[in-house]
């Protein structure tokens, strides 16, 4: 995704985005005078973090060490960059439980995303691909960008999942299709966006089809490209129905195998996985389900003589059925559909035993559905996770009084919105005072009169009604707002795309020449760029007619896209002229490169009357040099070398600065796509 396109969705604020304590973290870790104790400082601000990253410190994923107890021990045993990923992931998963797209299954979504990043962490472990660690947040955050897409279109999204129902794999297909973007777009975007390591972004990228990334075999890239796959696999198996499972094996195995896994190591791993998903679903409160032994599934496949490889992907992007959002307006706008008009979610809290039971009574009598807590610390555990609309608490308890308690929920996004009424028998003007400024809606006196209580909830039930409606007036504002920006999304697609071949256009090529010439000036990186012409095209368009021409164009932009690599930029800058933009490519890189386009375009399909015009490009190649000022500079220099080809006679490339590269005589070797001498 280009900066300009992703800037634009930041704008919207409703990205996936870790909590206020995670990117503190990241900003210290990101400083190199950074000590452990004002790392630990930082991180302690957050308990739940805490708690987690202790337990990964002594968990088997971290590997054999001693036990930890102190949050300090715990970042030393993991480091720090490790503790940075971490606290990014936790924060993710804890911030975006919920959310408004009604056809994307969130539970689903973080019971499949647990299960990958403990997956990648164990395919990590024993292949040595990257650092298992490491390797476990690239597995949770591994489809972050379908997250938000639910969270950026609730509607849009929910009719490509409608669309996609029976053809998951044509999912990307269907998300470009309606929102001119898709999730592996905006999960890369994102991680680099919170500085993963590139080579975790690129697998992450193109885990869903590694052999399309065009890796060495065995190289890390490759490796780590199937290990996201495999652990992709491993997060959808654990969250699929046993038939589904039994149909995944197959191709599971095939997986592991690739990378030199057999299947009786597998077989252990996935047990372990699944332990350890367990594990982590009850201290992350994560949903997971039972599974049987790995080898007894496969025991069962066997008996019922499965013969259909293709894995079942109904899970891929969940159901009906979404827990309430974890912004404010989301919260209120599940509400919305999931209660009764009269009904409100009331937690009542009070240490109190004989009060709880009598108020919770009244409440439920009343129709209303009640959550009960003993203290403030568990009732702000319940909080955070049944989304209360109404909170009844006592002022006077341990651990936590209720003022403490209303006052941390106001700090946090999930919290502001709460109506809060609080029992209390202090009624001095300074005790008052100090309730209201710690974000108290009403109070009322003990001992707790029925008539009074119920009067006071409705009062309760008339702000959190105007709540709905703000929300209900929101929520069709984003829904216009979403709408707009994918019409200008869409707009800016077809501006930059040339409709005949599908490649970006003239207008694109240049904006992303600027910009990558100015990331080469900034690093000092090396920077090449290619002028591609089709030889002899005007022939083609004089003797076939434009629509011969216009194949023509088609096939050999085809052919230069699958020829080229993933990081090269190719455009049609018009007629039948191409730019290729490589970055961080030396020129005898860029030489081999552009003779495997030359290639790929003389082995492409013939157009009409092949046999007296062969198809064929010629290509002049040229590398950025300290003497050049600007990029119209590099682009007059391939352009130049280009032209001097055309005059040899065509099919060849030409490198700037250096000589003539020719290939074999036209008659003997032009679309055979023999290669030339370099």
């Amino acid at each position: 995704m280009d900066k300009q396109g992703f800037d634009e969705l930041k704008t919207t604020g409703k990205l996936p985005s870790p909590s206020g304590v995670a990117l503190r973290i990241m900003e210290l870790c990101r400083k190199d005078d950074v000590g452990v104790p004002e790392l630990a400082k930082v991180v302690q601000a957050d308990p739940a973090l805490t708690g987690r990253l202790v337990k990964f410190a002594n968990s088997a994923m971290a590997g054999p060490r001693r036990p930890v107890v102190a949050i300090a021990d715990a970042i030393r045993v993991l480091g720090m960059n490790t503790v940075r990923q971490l606290a990014l992931g936790f924060s993710v998963l804890g911030q975006h439980r919920a959310g408004a797209c009604p056809a994307f299954d969130y539970n689903v979504f973080w019971s499949r995303s647990l299960a990958s990043a403990i997956g990648a962490n164990a395919l990590c472990l024993r292949t040595r691909a990257a650092a298992a660690d490491e390797a476990f947040t690239c597995g949770l955050l591994l489809r972050i960008g379908s997250l938000a897409l639910a969270s950026l279109y609730p509607e849009g999204y929910g009719d490509v999942l409608a669309n996609n129902a029976g053809t998951p794999d044509r999912l990307l297909e269907y998300e470009r299709k309606q929102l001119s973007t898709d999730h592996l777009e905006i999960t890369a975007a994102l991680l680099e966006e919170w500085m993963l390591p590139r080579v975790f972004v690129n697998a992450v990228y193109h885990h869903e089809a590694p052999q399309e990334a065009q890796y060495p075999d065995g190289s890390r890239e490759a490796v780590l490209c199937n290990v996201m796959q495999l652990s992709a696999s491993i997060g959808l198996f654990c969250t699929a129905s046993d038939p589904e499972r039994r149909q995944m094996l197959p191709d599971m195995v095939f997986g592991a195998a690739r990378i030199g896994i057999d299947a009786e190591a597998l077989s252990m791993l996935m047990d372990q996985v699944v332990i350890e998903w367990q594990e982590w679903g009850k201290i992350l409160e994560v949903r997971t389900t039972e599974i049987a032994p790995f080898h007894t599934i496969a025991e069962s496949a066997r008996d019922t003589e499965m013969t259909d490889r293709t894995p079942t992907l109904t899970l891929v992007n969940g159901g009906a059925g979404a827990a309430p959002g974890t912004d404010a307006a989301g919260v209120v706008a599940a509400t919305i559909a999931s209660n009764a008009p009269d009904s409100l979610r009331v937690l009542v809290v009070d240490d109190d035993a004989t009060i709880l039971h009598i108020v919770s009574r009244l409440l439920q009598d009343q129709g209303h559905q009640v959550t009960t807590a003993r203290d403030g610390q568990e009732a702000l555990r319940v909080a955070m996770r049944e989304h209360p609309q109404l909170i009844v608490c006592d002022w006077m308890m341990p651990e936590m009084d209720g003022v403490t308690l209303c006052r941390a929920l106001r700090e946090t996004q999930e919290g502001r919105h709460i109506y809060f009424l609080l029992l209390t028998g202090l009624e001095k003007e300074e005790h008052l005072v100090e309730a209201f400024d710690a974000g108290v809606d009403d109070f009322m006196s003990k001992p707790v009169s029925a008539k009074v209580l119920l009067a006071r909830l409705r009062a309760g039930q008339r702000v959190i009604r105007l709540q709905q409606e703000a929300a209900r007036d929101s929520q069709s504002l984003r829904r216009f707002a979403t709408e707009l920006a994918v019409a200008n999304r869409r707009l800016r697609q077809a501006a930059l795309t040339d409709p005949l071949t599908g490649l970006p256009n003239r207008r694109y090529a240049m904006e992303r020449l600027e910009q990558e010439w100015s990331a080469a000036t900034r690093n000092q990186r090396t920077f090449t760029v290619m002028m591609v012409d089709i030889d002899r095209f005007r022939s083609v368009n004089d003797t076939f007619g434009h629509d011969a021409g216009d194949q023509v164009l088609r096939q050999v932009a085809m052919a230069l896209r699958k020829a080229a690599r993933s990081e090269d930029v190719i455009c049609r800058l018009g007629g039948e002229e191409f730019l290729v933009i490589s970055p961080d490519t030396p020129l005898p890189a860029a030489i081999r490169l552009a003779e495997r386009l030359r290639q790929a375009v003389c082995s492409a399909p013939s157009h009409p009357g092949a046999s007296a015009t062969p198809l064929s490009v010629s290509v002049g190649v040229a590398e950025r040099a300290p003497t050049m000022l600007k990029p119209d500079d590099l682009m007059k220099a391939a352009d130049e070398v280009l032209f001097h080809a055309q005059r040899l006679g065509g099919n060849r490339i030409q490198a700037a600065g250096q000589g003539v590269v020719r290939t074999a005589p036209v008659s003997s070797g032009a679309g055979t796509g023999a290669p030339g001498r370099i």
